[in-house]
């Protein structure tokens, strides 16, 4: 497993870092793209939801503060990259990237 520094990181990284949480999270593999929505596109409960941002936090070494947590910030895959994007820019540690 490779580390990378979170500053900086380019989007289609934090996509397929996301990509591979939710699949973990929900046992479906469907594609995700930046205009995939969680819950029309992919039918996430709020339970799932739940577990990708708990592994979205622990992957990318981030916390969201209750604020980040507006259905606006994630429910839409390419809001929710930036706000990880935002969230590393901010000081997360170092991100993890399978091989």
């Amino acid at each position: 497993m490779e580390r990378l520094h979170g500053r900086g990181m380019a989007m289609d990284k934090v996509l397929t870092g996301l990509s591979g949480i939710i699949w973990e999270c929900t046992d479906q593999e469907a594609e995700i793209r930046e205009e995939t929505d969680l819950f029309d596109d992919l039918g996430l409960d709020s339970v799932e939801v739940f577990q990708v941002i708990v592994g979205t936090e622990e992957h990318f070494g981030i916390e969201f503060d209750d604020v980040d947590l507006l259905s606006e910030n994630f429910s839409q895959i390419g809001s929710f990259c930036r706000l990880i994007q935002r969230r590393l820019e901010e000081g997360g540690s170092d991100v993890r990237e399978e091989e």
